[in-house]
């Protein structure tokens, strides 16, 4: 069976998709032809891993990690017996490296694993028997990395004119991983005479490749390219958006590039779309506890008001907000949204893209879609004033408005709206709820162990104002829990396996409070027996859900 069969059979490519890459293949000449799976590969229809994948069970050759898994457990091989066969320079040409050899059998990783030089050089001069081992551009990479520094001296142009990794399909790859392990963002980075490829992955980051300074200038160009960027401009920051199609995937991104002392930096936002985000998934990252969800269900059911999410960027807010406009959005019910850029798109919405060079503003685009006669809106951001008196007069003449606010806590969304210049009269009436939320990492369930000092570290954190406030929502028997050192498969080694977001909560009506002073706010706020958000971590951190070090990781 052939390669495209394989991965038709497997539901990764449709016969047009065959079509399509046999014609390409046709329109090159002999000498420059590209494989099928090459192809198939640079042109977003699959992953690399299910080239390798179907490659496998057509040939029956070894994939690398397994023959890693049988070797050397989970370290990689040395250099020795390459160097005691040929120059690092020559593996590297090649874009080959020797794992083990048994007698006069040998398997060797391969790049390209068509390429008959490199079997006929160790037959004739070694006489060895070479056995092709099928690995990806990113293992190969790690295991030519492991030469020594004065081996890979005078190796950045080979690395650079290698058509056996070229740029289109590094930057893929590194899209694909991306996905692949849940990151949000994929960050571009160039140091001194270093170059790195970091992944944030549950918010945090970690280095996931360091290809060769030789490669920056071409990747960031790629990376431009694939935004629609001017690829000559690289003193001044940019800004673009990639739709791409990945393993046969819908993927939007959010590009922002940046000069910095040591050359561009690129910053590639993995952004949710309706292929990947339907409102019944997105329904349930909204987890609260009971207490909570009354409250919510309360402001919900209001018709007319403002109700803020406020927290830093990346702490969860806009998924909240299109959790909420999920529970509302039905035929009955009109609703615009506002946004600089468009983050999520949810059927049944109306959706605007703000774009400020051609004079599409936030305050522009709300009095536009105000004529449209809805009844909810969700703006992206009160960012100014204009922006935040156009929300209070929608939520005056009968709107549900829905939006996002810069501050670390929820009573301080009333000081922000003051500083902003609407007046107190206008914020009592108006605000009928504020939100403010972070996000923390989940223990994974696979390789959690007990934390033995969990008691102790917890009441030095305030956990016993917890239990006398809100035992009722904590288990009986409270088992405090760490994240394993070393990790395992199922978490990337972290411990941690996705994130779950910690909330506080406010409701509010014009009669809370004559002043709206962080005093009285947060007098209010006693009142109504608000969790802060680490009273909120705490408690998730007692239901077995977190740790204590995430906690305050987190929220101090």
């Amino acid at each position: 069976m052939f390669l495209g069969e394989r991965l038709k059979q497997k539901q990764l490519i449709t016969d047009d998709d065959i079509e399509q890459i046999l014609a390409i293949q046709q329109q090159s000449s002999m000498g420059q032809r590209q494989r099928f799976g090459e192809l198939c590969i640079s042109h977003g229809l699959c992953s690399e891993q299910d080239v390798l994948i179907a490659l496998h069970e057509q040939l029956e050759l070894p994939m690398m990690a397994d023959v890693l898994s049988q070797y050397f457990g989970d370290d990689l091989p040395g250099n020795e017996l390459a160097l005691s066969l040929f120059q690092a320079q020559w593996w590297q040409q090649r874009q080959a490296f020797p794992l083990h050899r048994d007698g006069d059998q040998i398997l060797v990783a391969q790049a390209d694993i068509w390429d008959d030089f490199v079997f006929e050089a160790l037959l004739h001069q070694h006489q060895l028997q070479a056995t092709p081992v099928l690995c990806s551009n990113y293992e190969l990479r790690q295991l030519i990395s492991g030469f020594d520094a004065e081996r890979q001296a005078g190796n950045a142009l080979i690395e650079q004119e290698s058509s056996a990794a070229p740029v289109v399909k590094f930057v893929n790859e590194c899209i694909q991983r991306a996905i692949k392990e849940n990151a949000s963002d994929i960050h571009f980075e160039v140091n001194k005479q270093q170059f790195f490829v970091r992944y944030r992955v549950d918010g945090v980051l970690r280095t996931v490749d360091q290809p060769g300074m030789a490669q920056h200038a071409a990747i960031l160009s790629r990376i431009k390219l694939m935004a629609g960027l001017d690829i000559s401009e690289k003193r001044l920051p940019q800004d673009g958006r990639i739709r791409v199609r990945l393993s046969g995937q819908q993927v939007d991104i959010r590009v922002a590039t940046t000069p910095t002392v040591y050359g561009e930096n690129a910053v590639l936002r993995l952004l949710a779309n309706e292929n990947t985000h339907k409102p019944e998934e997105k329904q349930k990252t909204l987890d609260m506890l009971p207490d909570q969800k009354a409250i919510i269900e309360e402001i919900l059911h209001k018709k007319t008001g403002i109700f803020l999410v406020t927290g830093p960027t990346g702490s969860g807010k806009t998924t909240s907000l299109y959790t909420l406009l999920g529970r509302v959005n039905d035929d009955q019910t009109k609703i615009i949204t506002v946004e600089d850029p468009v983050e999520y798109q949810m059927k049944g919405l109306t959706q605007i893209q703000v774009n400020a060079d051609i004079g599409l503003t936030f305050a522009s685009v709300l009095r536009s879609a105000l004529r449209q006669d809805p009844d909810i809106m969700l703006i992206g951001e009160m960012r100014d004033k204009e922006t935040a008196q156009i929300a209070v007069q929608s939520a005056l003449t009968g709107h549900f408005v829905l939006s996002t606010l810069h501050t670390n806590d929820a009573p301080s969304s009333f000081i922000r709206l003051k500083d902003i210049g609407i007046p107190d009269y206008l914020i009592k009436s108006t605000i009928v709820g504020v939100m403010a939320q972070r996000l923390v990492r989940k223990l994974c369930p696979h390789c959690k162990r007990p934390d033995p000092n969990g008691d102790q570290a917890a009441h030095q954190v305030g956990f016993a104002d917890v239990q006398q406030n809100w035992g009722a929502l904590l288990p009986a028997d409270i088992q405090w829990y760490k994240a394993s050192p070393e990790g395992c498969e199922h978490c990337n080694s972290t411990g941690y396996h996705g994130r779950l977001a910690i909330f506080e909560l406010l409701g509010w009506s014009d009669a809370e409070t004559a002043e709206l002073d962080m005093r009285q706010l947060q007098a209010v706020a006693r009142e109504q027996n608000m969790r802060s958000l680490r009273q909120d971590a705490l408690m998730r951190a007692a239901r077995g859900e977190t740790t204590l070090e995430e906690v305050l990781r987190v929220v101090g």
